[in-house]
């Protein structure tokens, strides 16, 4: 009897905790995709069918922190509008890491019901502090149940860490090839298959780029060269990114013969993804139509994740990025366009030929309270010190403000969101800049989404991806320092 009177009283407890956390819909993104509770991380599985993008992620469906890694599950027509699904994979004794899904369209698999369409999931199965493997799970109802294979694992080398899948169909080889991380002794495999549960080691691509942290959730793509007839190949990888001890993204580009990758560069080259803190674990869609190439990445860092201050759930996906390759001063660069690409809808705002010299509230951009929209400020000529946007309070005591723009001493692109509002963790409140690529015009599009930022800049050769914790109702401004600016044009889209 004690101990069921002890159990009540911890049950009211946790209750009363629950009920006590203040929710913070005010921060939820409207396009973003985020569990309406508890904790998400890395994109997972990410895959077209029948009409509808599938995005499965990690997912602790009893609590709001990292833990009982299970995938969850949810599709959308648009990339913009979510409905969220049931758990898809529940963990057992093991948690249910990365992975990726597959369209068996051939059924080379011999699993399920031959007579449905056939989604293979294969996913690193975590046994905490002893071993990862790689397991097979296949579904028949377009990822709303799925079985596990009786025969896991397909892939064991009996190692602690060693995971993260993603797999691709090389049609000159005819195999599927899966890619694989040794996180810790900075190290990518290949392997080889015809039916999806056999693989063959093919190659190892080792310690190149930066190998100051631990690789993770790789990703291998053959991208177009825009204004020519030529693909290259790239292999993206999370690790540390532009901040020394912080996550982020790199990605390296060569040629692929369906067994070894090239990199281009020298092994010391380094090229992120985006210099943002706020992007990590982004995987490509499989089965996309016309083989177009796109992904989204988890939009929280490993190093105030814990911190983030939402309730009932915590951390966000990004928009989707169709990705592509161009020419520039620097190489061949990685090029991010938002899909579905906004700037090619009528926008709902529109100013060309402005002379900026200080700050400007625009009058007709006053809607864009508590809404989502994007910004494209294309800048003609400057001779301020730094220019672009403010958004923020009117407040004179306490200013509340984000700042995003070009700083023209240093040439580098910028998100300072140190005054931005609640700081929820030490080295939170920080100046996020990349560089300019010379030769480029000056211009950005930037994605306000309540609590998300996400800027691409020089037609998306750039890209910096914040979060930012606002408490205030918030104008906008454009802002020119030190100097005058010319607006070439200004252009904002609300999205709805």
């Amino acid at each position: 009897m004690k101990i069921k009177s002890t159990l009540f009283i911890l049950t009211l407890l946790l209750a009363f905790n629950l009920f006590a956390q203040q929710s913070t819909e005010q921060w939820r993104p409207a396009i973003h995709f985020t569990p309406k509770i508890n904790w998400t991380n890395d994109p997972n599985g990410l895959i077209y069918i029948n009409g509808n993008y599938h995005l499965f992620y990690q997912h602790n469906p009893k609590g709001n922190e990292w833990g009982n890694m299970s995938w969850g599950h949810a599709k959308s027509n648009d990339l913009l509008h979510w409905e969220e699904l049931p758990v898809a994979i529940p963990h057992g004794k093991e948690f249910i890491f990365s992975g990726c899904v597959v369209y068996d369209k051939d059924h080379v698999s011999g699993l399920g019901d031959p007579t449905k369409p056939l989604l293979i999931a294969i996913y690193t199965a975590d046994y905490p502090n002893t071993l990862q493997e790689q397991h097979l799970a296949y579904s028949n109802d377009e990822g709303l149940t799925w079985t596990k294979y009786d025969k896991n694992p397909i892939l064991s080398i009996n190692l602690k860490d060693f995971r993260d899948p993603n797999i691709i169909w090389h049609a000159p080889s005819n195999q599927y090839v899966m890619t694989v991380v040794k996180p810790w002794e900075y190290t990518a495999q290949f392997y080889g298959s015809k039916d999806l549960i056999h693989w063959s080691l093919l190659s190892e691509f080792v310690q190149q780029g930066d190998i100051d942290m631990i690789w993770e959730c790789p990703s291998l793509l053959e991208l177009p060269v825009e204004n020519s007839k030529e693909t290259k190949w790239v292999l993206a990888l999370s690790s540390q990114g532009p901040y020394k001890k912080t996550v982020g993204m790199q990605y390296f580009v060569g040629d692929f013969d369906g067994k070894t990758f090239k990199n281009d560069a020298p092994k010391e080259q380094v090229n992120y993804v985006d210099f943002g803190r706020d992007f990590y674990a982004a995987i490509p869609f499989y089965n996309t139509v016309d083989k177009e190439t796109f992904w989204l990445g988890w939009m929280l860092s490993w190093s105030y994740g814990k911190e983030q201050p939402t309730f009932p759930w915590k951390g966000q996906m990004s928009l989707a990025r169709t990705l592509s390759l161009v020419h520039t001063s620097q190489g061949l660069k990685l090029k991010q366009v938002f899909k579905p690409n906004f700037a090619s809808q009528k926008p709902s705002f529109e100013a060309k030929n402005l002379v900026i010299d200080g700050s400007k509230t625009l009058s007709g951009i006053k809607f864009l309270q508590n809404k989502t929209y994007m910004v494209e400020l294309r800048v003609d000529a400057s001779r301020a010190k730094q220019w672009g946007l403010e958004i923020g309070d009117e407040a004179k005591e306490n200013p509340e403000l984000t700042r995003i723009g070009f700083d023209e001493k240093s040439q580098d692109w910028f998100i300072d969101r140190r005054m931005s509002g609640v700081i929820p963790a030490p080295g939170f409140d920080m100046i996020q800049s990349a560089p300019f690529v010379s030769g480029g015009d000056k211009v950005f599009q930037l994605v306000v989404d309540r609590s998300t930022l996400e800027l691409l800049a020089q037609d998306g050769t750039v890209a910096i991806s914040s979060l930012r914790f606002p408490k205030n109702k918030e104008s906008l401004k454009l802002v020119a320092q030190g100097g005058e600016i010319r607006v070439k044009e200004l252009r904002i889209w609300e999205i709805k």
